[in-house]
């Protein structure tokens, strides 16, 4: 797995980096702390996550995830980030982000969150949560039964669309016209039971679902 991490506080962004060699060696970590430099990397490299701080000195988050996009970039996007109010995480995943995670947390809940990210779920810390529905374990990280009626070409939109990309670069990738991209998104929202990827996301986090 080829990871990007795009920080400008470099103790910080040493310091995952470190863990996560650690998390799995075999990763091959690539890092940054300017948005200009991270563009041209994901360019030159197919990377499948980018581990995102939202405040960088040369572009917010929501600059940063479209720079990502036009650039090409294809991966799972995670936002770090030293603020963790409600209204900042879910702007972040209807920007399309596919996790956040907060820099203050300690070292074993980053790792707890990483390995989530990892895994190929959705990580969104409790306070975006709604506190009643509660947060998934190991047994909910397999397929949801209710995706079992969806075609495999809805599947593939469905992982590309949780990754974050905007419908334009998920046809581009599947070779689909924008139309049927919304299409085999409306028959995956109403599996699930949700409007949007913002609501089908909030619901992967909570019970845990894998999307890769």
């Amino acid at each position: 797995m080829n990871v990007l991490m795009v920080d400008d506080h470099v103790m910080f962004l040493q310091g995952m980096k470190n863990l996560l060699n650690v998390l799995v060696p075999e990763l091959r970590v690539e890092t940054t702390g300017d948005m200009k430099h991270a563009t041209t990397l994901v360019q030159q490299t197919a990377f499948d996550l980018v581990l995102l701080d939202w405040h960088l000195n040369d572009s917010d988050g929501a600059e940063s995830i479209r720079r990502l996009r036009d650039a090409g970039c294809m991966a799972r996007v995670v936002v770090l980030s030293g603020e963790t109010n409600a209204a900042l995480i879910r702007q972040s995943v209807e920007l399309g982000a596919a996790g956040f995670i907060p820099k203050k947390y300690s070292s074993e809940m980053m790792v707890a969150a990483l390995r989530n990210v990892l895994a190929g779920r959705i990580f969104l810390p409790s306070e975006a949560l709604d506190a009643s529905a509660g947060r998934g374990d190991e047994a909910a990280a397999t397929i949801d039964p209710r995706l079992a009626g969806l075609t495999a070409r809805q599947m593939d939109v469905y992982r590309a669309a949780a990754r974050g990309l905007p419908n334009k670069l998920i046809a581009r990738q599947l070779d689909i016209a924008e139309s049927t991209v919304k299409a085999h998104l409306t028959a995956v929202y109403s599996a699930l039971g949700v409007r949007n990827r913002t609501e089908a996301a909030y619901q992967a986090s909570r019970e845990g679902m894998r999307i890769d």
